[in-house]
């Protein structure tokens, strides 16, 4: 019985691993120049569901958002059909009040065969949002 739940836990593991790569060879912008140092991301999963933090570069509201996660190599992210935008309070505010320089954390998941953004957390920034 405790072999067949370590197998299971490993299988989840090594499942979440893949979902991370997967979702960041999708959102990584391309690339001109090959570095021979490894890419760092905030990009954490759990479950089936991955998230990443970062400072907004770049948004348009119901297509992409782009994040710089700190490591000076922004992040580019397909945002889903349903998505759902909450202020630093917690509540529900417009998709269009999500600011350039602004702080978010973002939840991820699958929509259909891709990987999207379901939630945009605004954490911080130095407008109202």
């Amino acid at each position: 019985m405790k072999g067949n739940i370590m197998k299971q836990l490993l299988a989840l593991i090594c499942g979440a691993i893949l979902i991370v790569a997967y979702a960041q060879a999708q959102t990584e912008p391309p690339s001109s120049t090959t570095t021979s140092s490894p890419a760092t991301t905030s990009m954490t999963s759990t479950g089936s569901t991955t998230s990443s933090a970062g400072t907004v570069t770049d948004y348009t509201p119901g297509a992409a958002i782009t994040l710089d996660p700190g490591t000076g190599k922004p992040m580019r992210f397909v945002i889903g059909q349903k998505v759902q935008v909450l202020g630093p309070d917690g509540k529900v505010i417009a998709n269009t009040d999500v600011k350039k320089n602004a702080r978010v954390h973002l939840r991820l998941g699958q929509e259909g065969d891709r990987t999207v953004v379901e939630q945009i957390n605004v954490e911080s920034s130095s407008s109202n949002y």
